[in-house]
C-alpha cells in the first residue's frame, strides 16, 4: 500500500491520536482552474465594489441592522417589511437548493466565500511567501529557525492586512459606505460598538481563512450534510469513473487487466479537503474540480483520454443512462422558486412608496357642529396611518373628492420621515344635505411626495360618511 493511501477509519484531516493533519494542496493547472480563477475574480470584485454602487440613490446592497433598514438593488425595505424579506431570502435559498439538485456542490467549489477567499487569496499569498506545497510542508515540519519565524511573520502580517480590507468591506454592507468612511477617520472610542464588531469580525475571518480553512467545510458548515437530501442519482457531480479506472496499476495486477488509473495520487495531492475522489461520493468533497484538471494532465502525459475524473451523474457513469434534468425533485424546487419569485415581483409591483390607510375612529359616529342651520353641518372623525417604505423624507396631503367636504387636520400636509409610520387624526366636515338616509360614501385622495422629488404617488380610498336620518 502506498504511503499516500488515506485512512479508511477516520477523516484524512486527523491522525491516529485525533490531532489535526494540515493540508498543503499542490498547484494545478487546467481549464477548470482557469475558469475558477475568473469566477473568483469577478466575485471578489463584486464583493469589494458593490457597496459603493448607487442604485436609485441608495447603496446597491445594505443591511443596516441598527437602523432596521435594508436596500437590495434599488429596492428599500424596513423592519416592518419582514414578509417581503422572506420572499427575498427564500428565493436565494431555493435557488441554491435547485442548483445543488442539478449540479451538486457547485456553490461550494465555485462561489462559497470560504472557497473563494482561501483558494484565490490566502492560499495564493501563502505560495508566494512560503513556496510550493513541498516547500510549505517542509517549512511546517522544520524547527523554528529565524527564516521560518520571518516567513511566518510576513505571511500572517499579509493575512492580517488582507483580512482588515475584507472586514471593512464587509462592514460597509451593514453600516453604509458613507458612515464607514466617517468612522474610519474618527477615534474608535466614538463608535465602540461598531469597532468591537469590526475587531471580532477580523479575528473570526483571520481564523477561518488563515488557519481553520477546510475544517469549516468538513466540521462546521451544514451545507455538506444538507446536500444529501437535495442530490440524487441524476445530480451532476465531480466523480471518478471506476469502471474505466479499475483495477488500478499495481505490481500484482497484470498489465493487460489494468485500468487507466496509475495510482499517482495526483488527485489527492491537489485536493483542498484532502480526500481521495476515487472512493466515491464523500461529504468532504466541495466539487472544486482541482482533481479533474490534475487527472486530465496525467492522462494526457500517458496518452489516455481525458475524463477519468469528470463532471457526470451516477446514472450516466455507472448505470449508462442519460442524465434526467427534468425530474420530480427539480420540478418541485423549480415550481417553488417560480412561485416565491412571482410573489416577490407582484408584491414589489403593487407596493407604493408610502402606504396609506384610512379608518373610522372608535368614537361617536358623527358630531353636529351647527344644528340650527338650515342645512346642519356635521363632522366625522377618521384616522390616517401612513407608512413610508423609502429612505427619503416626504409628506402626505389629504383631500376630499366631494366639493362640499372639508378636510380638517392639525397639519395638512404632514411630514413623514424615512421609514416612519405615523397615525394622524382627520375630521371631515360636510353639510347634512349630501347624505342619503343618513349615509353616503366619498373618496379621499392621499398625495405622497418625496422632499427631493424622487417619487410622487396618489392613492384614493373610499370612506363612509354618517349622520342623522
Amino acid at each position: 500500500m502506498s504511503i499516500k493511501e488515506l485512512p479508511t477509519d477516520r477523516l484524512s484531516s486527523t491522525d491516529e491520536q485525533g490531532k489535526r493533519v494540515f493540508f498543503y494542496p499542490a498547484d494545478v493547472k487546467g481549464p477548470y482552474k482557469n475558469w475558477r480563477k475568473r469566477v473568483h475574480a469577478i466575485l471578489m470584485i463584486v464583493f469589494l465594489v458593490l457597496p459603493w454602487i448607487k442604485i436609485n440613490g441608495h447603496q446597491a446592497l445594505l443591511m443596516d441592522l441598527a437602523e432596521r433598514r435594508f436596500a437590495i438593488f434599488g429596492l428599500t425595505f424596513w423592519a416592518h417589511d419582514a414578509p417581503m424579506l422572506i420572499f427575498v431570502f427564500g428565493s436565494v435559498l431555493l435557488g441554491i437548493s435547485l442548483t445543488t439538485a442539478l449540479w451538486g456542490r457547485l456553490w461550494c467549489g465555485w462561489a462559497c466565500p470560504e472557497t473563494v477567499f482561501v483558494e484565490s487569496i490566502y492560499r495564493q499569498v501563502e505560495r508566494w511567501i512560503e513556496g510550493n506545497a513541498i516547500q510549505r510542508k517542509r517549512l511546517a515540519a522544520g524547527p523554528w529557525t529565524p527564516k521560518k519565524i520571518g516567513l511566518r511573520t510576513l505571511k500572517w502580517a499579509a493575512f492580517l492586512g488582507i483580512t482588515l480590507i475584507l472586514t471593512h468591506s464587509f462592514m460597509a454592507y451593514f453600516v453604509g459606505t458613507e458612515k464607514l468612511a466617517e468612522m474610519v477617520t474618527h477615534n474608535p472610542a466614538d463608535n465602540p460598538g461598531t469597532f468591537v464588531f469590526m475587531a471580532a469580525s477580523t479575528a473570526i475571518l483571520l481564523f477561518a481563512f488563515g488557519w481553520f480553512r477546510e475544517q469549516f467545510c468538513v466540521i462546521l458548515c451544514p451545507y455538506g450534510r444538507f446536500q444529501s437530501i437535495l442530490m440524487d442519482e441524476d445530480s451532476i457531480t465531480v466523480a471518478y469513473d471506476e469502471v474505466r479506472g479499475e483495477p488500478r496499476r499495481a505490481k500484482d495486477v497484470p498489465k493487460d487487466q489494468q485500468g487507466d488509473c496509475i495510482s499517482c495520487y495526483r488527485c489527492v495531492d491537489v485536493c483542498p479537503t484532502g480526500i481521495d475522489i476515487r472512493r466515491g461520493s464523500q461529504m468532504e468533497c466541495i466539487g472544486c474540480t482541482a482533481c479533474i484538471d490534475a487527472c486530465n494532465e496525467v492522462m494526457l502525459n500517458i496518452h489516455k483520454p481525458a475524463g477519468l475524473i469528470r463532471y457526470t451523474s451516477y446514472n450516466a457513469m455507472v448505470e449508462k443512462k442519460p442524465t434526467r434534468f427534468i425530474r420530480p425533485r427539480v420540478v418541485i424546487l423549480s415550481v417553488a422558486l417560480t412561485g416565491i419569485v412571482s410573489g416577490l415581483i407582484f408584491t414589489l409591483a403593487t407596493r407604493p412608496p408610502v402606504k396609506t390607510t384610512v379608518f373610522n375612529a372608535k368614537t361617536t359616529p358623527f358630531q353636529v357642529l351647527d344644528a340650527k342651520a338650515t342645512d346642519p353641518v356635521l363632522s366625522n372623525q377618521f384616522y390616517l396611518v401612513a407608512s413610508n417604505y423609502t429612505f427619503e423624507h416626504g409628506s402626505v396631503r389629504i383631500s376630499a373628492s366631494h366639493p362640499q367636504v372639508e378636510v380638517i387636520s392639525q397639519t395638512n400636509p404632514f411630514a413623514l420621515d424615512a421609514g416612519e409610520e405615523k397615525k394622524v387624526g382627520v375630521f371631515l366636515k360636510f353639510p347634512k344635505s349630501i347624505l342619503k338616509q343618513g349615509t353616503t360614501r366619498i373618496e379621499l385622495q392621499m398625495q405622497t411626495q418625496a422632499d427631493n422629488g424622487r417619487w410622487e404617488h396618489v392613492v384614493s380610498q373610499e370612506v363612509p360618511l354618517a349622520g342623522p336620518f
